[in-house]
């Protein structure tokens, strides 16, 4: 587990009485005369100041409580305001550091430094058993109770902070971690006061809704890309068919997804017809031609559909897919009938559907 930073997040703003705050910044040398944008929640621009003397600085007013992100070129920081504030943002470290004597966003800081101190000595421990070559399954006993100390750390900021945007901001750093069903998710964004602001959390919650959407029993949800001539191309020009069709979503530089290519050329030798087919879904990959490549190089000659990186019919985030290979096997009406298909117990499962 790493020490985990706060991007940038946009601003909220809350119905309560207006309160001043200012915001006081430094920025390097190179930003000289460079606009700072001051951003809300919708990524509109509150307020904007130039650079000067590598100092820049805002004031306003905001309600009960405030998040804002701090813009100018790549620099960006997040900062969180309570019943106003007085916030230095310093712009030259990286990542930017943001204090308010005492406010939110110093009590942050204080929950990662905590965390981060955790998380190095759990990392050197690991290490110093790693090096000492003792077994997997022993090692993990052994630093199991340093595990669940950290992921308490997590639960009680969260709990301690569930009415501001330091318990809201500590679920997205968590929520791929700790919540993985939907009602776990609508459950945390229910106790958690600003949780559903996150950008992370509202990401992770799409993503829980995808594969709801797409999980066994259900029926596929198509998407488009382009076959090996370049021309248009549908799942559903395979799946729903009458056959039963193993999809894999892999990339050309994806090495476990190499790994399973033979597997898959072997079901396709052995079933393949019009009762089966393998269908690669080409996902994540530099370029056109390295996809292609790929396929004189493992001896793919099973159909493909080809997703380029900047296609808006985003086959894995329509079924919820963070990592690759993703193998699915759909039955002859098109429902999905297994996901995370692997080795020989993909082999075994589809031998036995098919027959």
């Amino acid at each position: 587990m790493k020490k985990l930073i706060l991007l940038a997040v946009p601003a909220m703003i809350m119905s309560c009485g207006p309160k001043e705050y200012t915001i006081d910044g430094t920025a390097p040398a190179e930003l000289e005369g460079k606009v700072v944008y001051l951003n809300n929640l919708q990524g509109e621009h509150v307020d904007s100041c130039v650079v000067k003397d590598s100092a820049f600085s805002f004031a306003g007013l905001t309600a009960e409580q405030v998040m804002y992100s701090v813009n100018v070129e790549k620099k960006r920081a997040s900062v969180m305001l309570q019943n106003g504030a007085d916030v230095t943002v310093d712009l030259k470290q990286t990542p930017a550091s943001v204090t308010d004597n005492g406010g939110l966003n110093d009590t942050y800081n204080a929950f990662t430094q905590k965390i981060g101190e955790a998380s190095k000595a759990l990392n050197e421990k690991r290490d110093s058993l790693m090096n000492a070559q003792v077994a997997p399954k022993e090692m993990r006993e052994m630093i199991k109770a340093d595990i669940d100390s950290i992921y308490g750390m997590y639960h009680a900021a969260i709990k301690e902070n569930k009415d501001n945007f330091v318990g809201a901001c500590i679920v997205g750093m968590v929520a791929r971690q700790f919540y993985s069903t939907i009602e776990e998710m609508d459950s945390v964004m229910a106790e958690v006061k600003y949780a559903k602001e996150i950008d992370a959390v509202k990401a992770h919650y799409n993503d829980l809704m995808s594969i709801e959407a797409t999980k066994e029993g259900k029926m596929f949800v198509d998407f488009a890309g382009l076959d090996l001539e370049g021309k248009a191309s549908k799942l559903s020009d395979y799946v729903g068919k009458g056959q039963w069709v193993l999809v894999d979503f892999w990339a050309s530089w994806c090495g476990p997804c190499k790994a399973e290519i033979p597997n898959l050329i072997e079901l396709q030798k052995t079933y393949g017809g019009e009762k089966f087919t393998v269908l690669g879904v080409n996902v994540w990959d530099m370029s056109e031609e390295s996809f292609k490549n790929a396929l004189k190089e493992e001896g793919i000659t099973y159909p493909q559909i080809f997703i380029p990186r900047d296609n808006k019919d985003n086959a894995t985030e329509l079924y919820g897919i963070k990592g690759i290979p993703q193998i699915i096997l759909f039955g002859p009406d098109g429902t999905i009938l297994k996901r995370n298909l692997r080795g020989e117990s993909m082999k075994t499962y589809v031998g036995e559907q098919v027959k």
